[in-house]
């Protein structure tokens, strides 16, 4: 965190499904060329909880509006310096009500700087962790997602 810089308040998915054998993955997304995945979330706007943001964010960014909230991973704070703020970033752990494909493509809907927006989205395995932005990696271990692990 840096004294003085606004404070942006985030949040973000961290949604898991299994795949066709059974091994659970970690929905990514690529939108831009060498940036490495992300994870579907956002600014929480004026108003909305972090829940209502969550739902917001992965509706805009994914054209998915099904899925069950299983817990609240945790929160961090940091200064990002391409956005030149500090972050308070929540993350939620979540499950699709229905089976998601393997992947696909979606154009950002919304107001945000995310419209019209090409969100190319796939699953990973726990071993592919090491492909996702190091922004994320903090929570992928078992401490904080025994379900990606096998142990939730």
């Amino acid at each position: 965190m840096k004294i003085g810089k606004p404070i942006r308040k985030k949040v973000y998915g961290f949604i898991l499904q299994d795949n066709e054998v059974g091994e659970k993955t970690l929905l990514v997304y690529l939108n831009e060329p060498e940036v490495p995945f992300r994870l579907v979330g956002g600014n929480v706007d004026a108003g909305e909880t972090e829940e209502e943001a969550l739902f917001r964010e992965i509706q805009e960014e994914s054209g998915l509006k099904q899925f069950k909230l299983v817990k609240k991973i945790g929160t961090q704070y940091y200064y990002k310096d391409y956005i030149d703020a500090n972050v308070e970033r929540h993350d939620y752990l979540l499950i699709p009500e229905t089976r998601l494909p393997e992947k696909w493509r979606f154009t950002g809907e919304g107001e945000g700087e995310d419209c019209g927006s090409v969100f190319n989205y796939q699953w990973i395995k726990q071993d592919e962790i090491y492909l996702l932005d190091k922004e994320f990696r903090e929570y992928m271990s078992e401490k904080y997602i025994q379900e990606l692990y096998g142990n939730g």
